[in-house]
């Protein structure tokens, strides 16, 4: 009977039913009885089509998928798996039906289309650089669409492909020229020797008919010149050095250069000079002095040039501060204001770098600037609160004493590269008071501070920054901004009879003395050994006209009335500061006229007299009777207007024709006392 098969178990428990089946067994192959392996079996012809399985049952009867069958037990393997499924299943296996065969290609006999004519393209040149052009095959890639990731070969390239490229023909070394023979020396000199005889012997080439030909001919050699009789030999010194003989001077002309024309007039003659014989010594003859050219005479034939301000240096040279023109420095040190100014360096270097070659113009933007941009602190100095300053500290407040003006000078003056020192002393400046006949002498003490700077040829220059810059009224405790170029201008020797400098090294005098006594200094100038009060001076008025203070007529300040006082008439005098100071070029304009106004005799007629005058000089001689009585003022005007008329250039005859008739303004320049 055959038996009835076992219920189907699931996978799961058929896995582990052999896996138990395994455990205490070694391994078999299911062999056949004769231990013959089996053949392994002959794969299936390979189909163009795939099978694609149906739906359902699709499992084989050998097992699932691609699990191995089974081991044999006692030789035997086991039989196949059977599926229930819904129905019994069949004994013969069930195959999927394939797909229809496509229909067969047919082959064409005719001959393909011909294609559109191809678009000329122009032919890439071959360029001599790393530059190249990628190939028809180069641009394939390895994976590409139409071959699905395969290389295709160089052997399925189509006609089509390689229809556009153009090889370049094989290189073939035996189709190459020969070289040419290598030269040897003898041939390489014969070359030079030809192109050398080429360059020398130029010969004239006619081209056209129209153009002249021009004979080039070569440099002739220079003629050795034969050694004048007169010359002597050369010598040999002990040491075998030959020495040449000293060199002759040429011979003067013979015609002055005036008789040759040269700016020549009608008038002149020629002048001969006489003949110098050259003596035949080595010893040169003497310069012939009457035929040398007056250079007056020649200056004076050559056209003047009418300037109408010409420069301050030419007229009055290097050492006459006073007439040289400085607008140049003084509006330059206008344009850099305190408050924009970063750093004492900066400032340095932009007031001194328009003029490079000139200490003097350097040093005046210098004290201009401190004109400009520090002001006098009249609060502290009033209240004795005044406390040691800096130059960077003078810099960032605007405000300073003398010591601070000084400092902020020399600070600036070192930065540019000017030699410059700070100078104290005393000065004869506010709070001071002139002594009188019999007073004590005090001892000697400081209250002053100014400078000292190396400017042109070398020259040390006293100068007063802060007086430069204004002026103090103690008695209103205000401080008044003036520009006062005089106390940079003035010289050494003026300076020192108001300031007296503690180092006695510093004077800096050019009067030949090294230096003043304290004496001599604090009394002042004293007339016949006595000590005279200064004459007082209005602030401003003398130097803006150029008029020296020093040189005012009568200096000291008391006049003497008594007619046993000494000469019957008094002087008053005026001069300028420089004979070169023009006061249109370095004033304000024309001059004013000047009056003496008097007291009359015995005080009781007023009256004014007009001061003569030469351009430089102005002066008027007045009877001491009639200057006054005792304790009255002479005083010394400028006539600034007549009428509605300025003053300025008028002469002293207007002034007397208007006297009394027009109405006059004045100005106050300087004051006598009578005594």
């Amino acid at each position: 009977m055959t038996e009835e098969p076992s219920q189907a178990q699931s996978i799961h428990a058929r896995i582990a039913a052999l896996n138990l089946g395994h455990v205490g067994r070694a391994p078999r192959t299911a062999y056949s009885s004769n231990n013959e392996a089996p053949r392994p079996p002959q794969p299936a012809p390979r189909r163009q089509t795939t099978e694609i399985p149906t739906t359902g049952n699709s499992l084989h009867a050998n097992g699932i998928g691609n699990e191995p069958n089974g081991v044999e037990a006692n030789g035997v393997l086991p039989p196949p798996a059977t599926t229930h499924t819904a129905q019994k299943a069949s004994s013969t296996p069930i195959r999927p039906t394939p797909p229809p065969r496509l229909p067969p290609r047919k082959l064409s006999t005719g001959p393909s289309p011909a294609l559109p004519p191809r678009n000329p393209s122009e032919q890439i040149s071959r360029r001599g650089s790393n530059e190249s052009i990628s190939s028809t095959i180069s641009s394939i890639s390895a994976v590409s669409a139409g071959t699905n990731g395969v290389t295709r070969p160089p052997g399925s390239r189509t006609p089509s492909t390689d229809a556009g490229r153009k090889l370049a023909p094989l290189f073939d070394p035996a189709s190459l020229p020969p070289l040419p023979p290598k030269r040897t020396p003898e041939q390489v000199e014969k070359r030079y020797q030809d192109i050398e005889r080429s360059r020398m012997g130029l010969k004239s080439i006619k081209l056209t008919s129209s153009v002249t030909t021009v004979e080039v001919t070569p440099v002739p050699a220079v003629v050795s010149r034969p050694r004048p009789s007169h010359t002597p030999a050369r010598t040999e010194s002990t040491n075998g050095i030959k020495k040449l003989p000293p060199a002759q001077p040429p011979p003067m002309p013979a015609r002055s250069a005036l008789s040759f024309g040269m700016n020549k007039s009608p008038e002149l003659k020629e002048i001969n000079s006489p003949q110098v014989e050259i003596p035949s010594s080595s010893v040169p003859p003497p310069v012939p002095l009457s035929s040398r050219p007056d250079l007056s005479k020649i200056q004076a034939t050559k056209p003047k040039v009418h300037s109408a301000a010409p420069p301050a240096a030419q007229l009055a040279g290097p050492a006459c501060l006073t007439c040289r023109d400085f607008s140049a420095p003084d509006a330059h040190a206008a344009k850099f204001p305190r408050e924009s100014v970063p750093s004492i360096d900066w400032l340095a270097t932009q007031l001194v770098s328009p003029f490079p070659s000139s200490p003097t113009d350097q040093a005046r933007a210098i004290f201009t600037w401190l004109h400009h941009n520090i002001a006098y602190d009249i609060i502290a100095f009033c209240n004795s609160a005044v406390q040691p300053s800096t130059p960077a500290s003078t810099l960032s407040t605007g405000l300073a004493v003398c010591e601070g003006y000084a400092g902020l000078f020399t600070a600036i003056a070192s930065k540019a590269g000017l030699e410059s020192i700070v100078v104290s002393g005393h000065g004869k400046g506010a709070g001071f008071t002139a002594l009188k006949p019999g007073d004590p002498i005090p001892a000697e003490h400081s209250t002053h501070a100014w400078n000292a700077v190396k400017i042109d040829n070398g020259e040390w220059k006293l100068i007063d920054t802060c007086w430069g810059a204004g002026y103090v009224e103690l008695s209103k405790q205000t401080y008044t901004k003036r520009f006062a170029p005089r106390f940079f201008t003035m010289g050494n020797d003026e300076f020192g009879l108001r300031h007296f400098p503690t180092n006695k090294a510093l004077f800096y005098r050019t009067d030949g003395r090294a230096q003043i006594p304290w004496e001599e200094y604090i009394l002042g100038p004293q007339r016949g050994g006595v000590v005279a009060e200064p004459v007082t001076m209005y602030s401003g008025v003398a130097e803006k006209e150029g008029i020296a203070e020093a040189k005012i007529q009568p200096p000291q300040l008391k006049i003497p009335i008594a007619p046993s006082a000494g000469e019957p008439t008094v002087r008053f005098q005026l001069e300028r500061v420089c004979e070169h100071w023009d006061p249109v070029r370095n004033g304000p304009g024309k001059p004013y006229p000047y009056i003496v106004m008097i007291g009359g005799i015995d005080g009781r007629e007023k009256d004014s007299v007009v001061m003569g005058t030469n351009g430089v000089v102005w002066w008027a001689d007045v009877e001491r009777r009639r200057l006054g009585c005792r304790g009255q003022k002479v005083t010394l005007y400028t006539v600034e207007s007549v009428g509605e008329k300025s003053a300025r250039g008028m002469s002293g005859e207007e002034v007397r024709k208007a006297k009394g008739r027009q109405g006059m303004k004045f100005g106050g320049v300087a004051a006598w006392e009578l005594a």
